[in-house]
């Protein structure tokens, strides 16, 4: 209890930190769409009037706000969890382009990365942008109602200019100049940070450049702030792997060249750097000579390249650049082919139409969500109830630490910005099993202590004290999965590192700090006399877990052969939903005078053999979600064949008006407004960066499990995360589910699952191997001691975890139907394979090193393993 005061006050620190982060959503989750709206319009009001900054002012300002609910303080919902703008662009091939050989594909994903920059700048968080058809663009911004505003965001037409860039005194002495005007005084400069030494432009984190950008545009407006012929330019957002970090560039305002003549760019692989690319262009005879005397003039000076008015690049122009030019710099690829297609983006007259836009609801459906916040809720109540009547007075504890876990992750995901999605809530629920772990671990060993005949508050200190080690470990492990997502991850993948990095560091707090502070207050009070406990597993129990190993690994293979088969015998197109395979899009009225739900909906799909489709409601323009018509998204793919295709309809088209003919009465009251197949939402980029992401999570694991503890515990313990993912997988594949994003939060959740389950009974039997050294015990019979001592430990965990996954299951409702399958058979199997998996291989391979290390000149090794030698020994080699 030393130093009690500085934990008192840290505890009470971070309660403040909830309390302000947490009240603000909470209040506006619970306010009407309407009166939603109204706050927003009166804010946006409010903040549109400029008032020089006063401290006392502006803090009874932000105190005002914060009480009504300020929504910069809301967690952000991503389009799973709410609806958003809906809108689909068409484009076809002007004669310009068929000239130069343009593909629909390239001008495709042209428009495409054109769109993506465009909404990067707009501030929507997890927009869904993909291709459609071989002509079309398909876009859906969450939480956005403002359809002319992104209408007209997505609509303008691409400009690309070359600027001159000033140099840095040039750069000081304007910076210096905004600083002392009255209107940006403390308003600019103050949120800007030293230029980078590599590139010398001024830069901006990004938690400022929304401020920046509204300074950046009213001194652009304010006449002989700048020096003459000058303007002020932001660069692109930085990529997820760089320093999230702006530049900002001070360039000419007269553009040394459009981009109308240039005819070509494209990425090549540079030869005088090995590993880099360098951008080659092409200009038509007339810009050609433009460009030659405008390049010539102002050689080894940096020219930005701007797009849309956002600087993509500024290189240094190194000579004069004619017809033909190369663009030179630390160029990967990908980042190489990003701005050959920006450039061709904004050079290319490549007209877009707008032909389809509206509202929609959430992907998951507003049924779905509820369904699953209630039954998220009704589990994790069965987990508090189940705590305070196994623990008692302890579990009481436990659930006061739970509950404040829980409120402090969601005042962290609104203080960072987080958008909330399927896979962020993925990483909370797996926080809020392992802060479940965290209090079992630390009981069964108060528990053992107790048994040990220590009195209650040495029990109790002992026992925080013992389990910390392998609370941090498990932590410490599941960590650096999680920061390697966040660091290499992109997407909802990163979304999940997020997540559960700050759930890890919130369940350790509530775990060992808040529920020790508890109980130091009541021991101290003498509230607490005694701790009556439940006992699940009896003390004695000395099962042979190890002989069972043999049974056990065939076992393993039987279930990873057969879900294997299963898994390649149905395909990539059977296994992939339509997030990773893409499939057919439609826009379908019901028409009937009855309201049809969109659980409905949804059943006759999935009746229909439509599994996972995704469906929303849909309104026109600007109204809200029309009645009876929703936005329908399925991993099948639009053909034509038999009387389908003599009737001119194809067979997705007759297969929904089947399917929904029952809601209306008759396939033909079944309206397909439009149908088109559509690319997949996750790009194969994304798909890239998140395996490697999780390879290097493994890779890094094992390094830590290696440091720890030896090499072939760490690779076992990895051999038993993929053991544990490849059944789930291989499960799903059986009962004829697809892959979808809420499937890879499951895989994610479960691969941080089963390595802290693996840790605790590494832990465990590290402990005891120093423990019983010298006591005439085997190594084989330390394991199996230490695997009976947590059993208990890992049933009550396995069981409190899996009880909120099963309500999912149960009553989660068909969305989330494959998350809880896949979460359900991967708890599970990850239970058993952190004792029969990690554990039995780790005493396989530590019997092979060692009957190897005892074959001597004229010796074979013996075919049964002999009796290894003490425990000392056997801690030597572990």
């Amino acid at each position: 209890m030393k130093n009690s005061w500085v934990r008192t006050a840290f505890i009470a620190a971070v309660l403040v930190f909830t309390l302000v982060f947490v009240y603000p959503t909470v209040g506006w989750l619970c306010l009407s769409e309407q009166t939603r709206e109204a706050k927003l319009k009166q804010w946006k009001e409010e903040d549109s009037v400029y008032q020089a900054p006063n401290f006392f002012r502006d803090t009874w300002k932000g105190i005002k706000r914060w009480a009504q609910f300020d929504r910069s303080k809301v967690v952000n919902l991503g389009l799973d969890l709410q609806g958003g703008v809906y809108v689909v662009l068409g484009f076809e091939l002007t004669p310009e382009l068929k000239e130069q050989k343009f593909t629909e594909d390239y001008v495709q994903e042209m428009i495409l990365q054109r769109i993506r920059r465009r909404i990067n700048e707009f501030g929507t968080k997890e927009p869904v942008i993909q291709k459609m058809g071989t002509n079309q663009i398909q876009i859906q911004l969450p939480g956005e109602r403002d359809v002319d505003a992104a209408r007209a965001l997505i609509m303008k037409t691409a400009y690309l200019t070359f600027h001159i860039v000033s140099g840095s005194d040039e750069t000081i002495k304007a910076f210096d100049a905004i600083r002392k005007h009255p209107d940006f005084k403390d308003r600019f400069t103050p949120f800007l940070k030293s230029p980078d030494p590599r590139q010398g432009y001024f830069r901006v984190p990004i938690e400022h450049i929304g401020r920046i950008k509204e300074v950046v545009e009213q001194v652009n407006k304010t006449e002989g702030l700048l020096p003459e012929g000058k303007i002020l330019a932001l660069s692109q957002p930085p990529n997820p792997w760089d320093e999230q970090e702006y530049l900002i560039y001070l360039m000419n305002k007269q553009p040394l060249i459009s981009g109308e003549g240039l005819r070509l760019a494209v990425a090549r692989p540079d030869d005088q750097h090995p590993g880099k690319y360098q951008i080659l262009f092409e200009f038509n005879a007339e810009s050609a000579i433009k460009f030659g005397e405008a390049t010539e003039a102002n050689i080894n000076k940096p020219m930005a390249i701007v797009v849309d008015g956002v600087v993509c690049s500024a290189p240094v122009i190194r000579d004069k650049i004619t017809r033909n030019g190369q663009i030179t710099g630390n160029f990967s690829g990908q980042q190489a082919n990003d701005l050959a297609i920006a450039l061709n983006s904004g050079s290319l007259p490549v007209p877009v139409k707008e032909e389809y836009t509206g509202v929609v609801s959430a992907s998951l459906g507003a049924d779905s969500i509820r369904q699953g916040t209630y039954s998220a809720v009704f589990g994790v109540l069965i987990v508090l109830i189940f705590m305070a009547f196994y623990y008692r007075i302890g579990g009481i504890v436990a659930n006061i630490a739970l509950i404040l876990n829980g409120f402090i992750l969601l005042a962290a995901f609104a203080y960072f910005g987080i958008t909330l999605t399927l896979p962020g809530i993925a990483g909370f629920v797996l926080t809020m099993g392992m802060a479940v772990d965290a209090n079992v671990l630390i009981f069964e060993r108060v528990r053992e202590e107790v048994r040990n005949g220590k009195s209650l508050i040495s029990a109790i200190d002992l026992g925080y004290e013992r389990a910390t080690t392998t609370i941090m470990d498990s932590n410490i492990t599941t960590l650096i999965a999680a920061l390697v997502l966040l660091q290499f991850g992109t997407g909802p993948v990163q979304g999940f590192g997020v997540a559960l990095a700050i759930g890890i560091l919130t369940s350790v707090f509530t775990a060992l700090i808040v529920s020790k502070a508890i109980f130091d207050a009541m021991l101290s009070k003498k509230w607490l006399k005694k701790l009556v406990m439940m006992n699940l597993i009896r003390p004695d129990t000395k099962l042979p877990f190890l002989e069972w190993r043999r049974p056990a690994f065939l076992f393993s293979g039987v279930l990873i052969l057969v879900g294997m088969v299963a898994f390649f015998g149905r395909g990539p197109s059977n296994n992939l939903g339509i997030d990773f395979a893409g499939g057919t899009s439609l826009i379908v009225k019901l028409d009937t005078e009855a309201k049809v739900d969109i659980a409905s909906v949804r059943k006759q799909l999935e009746t229909n053999n439509f599994r996972n489709a995704i469906v929303q409601e849909y309104g026109e323009g600007d109204a809200a979600v029309d009645v009876n018509q929703f936005a329908i998204r399925t991993s099948d793919i639009q053909e034509a064949s038999g009387d389908a295709a003599a009737s001119g309809e194809g067979v997705i088209e007759t297969r929904i008006r089947t399917a929904l003919a029952p809601l209306t009465g008759g396939p033909e009251k079944v309206i397909l407004k439009n149908v088109a197949v559509v690319g997949p939402a996750i790009g194969k980029q994304l798909r890239i960066d998140a395996v490697k992401a999780v390879l290097y999570a493994f890779l890094f694991q094992i390094l830590y499990l290696w440091f720890r503890y030896n090499l072939v515990w760490g690779v076992a313990g990895i051999i038993a995360v993929l053991h544990d993912s490849i059944i789930a997988l291989g499960a799903l594949a059986l009962l004829g589910r697809h892959i979808d994003m809420t499937v890879i939060a499951a895989i994610l959740t479960l691969i941080g699952y089963s390595i802290n389950d693996t840790v605790v009974v590494y832990d465990r039997i590290r402990e005891d191997l120093k423990l019983y050294a010298g006591r005439g015990l085997t190594f084989g019979q330390v394991m199996n001691m230490a695997l009976n001592q947590t059993l208990s430990r890992t049933i009550l965990t396995a069981f409190c975890t899996l009880l909120t996954v099963i309500m999912l299951l149960f009553f989660g409702g068909s969305v989330l139907r494959d998350f809880a399958i896949c979460l359900t058979v991967g708890i599970t199997i990850g239970t058993y394979s952190s004792i029969f998996v990690a554990s039995a291989l780790a005493y396989v391979w530590q019997n092979w090193r060692k009957r190897n290390q005892n074959v001597g000149p004229g010796r074979t090794p013996s075919r049964r393993p002999k009796k290894e030698g003490n425990a000392k020994s056997a801690e030597a080699t572990a």
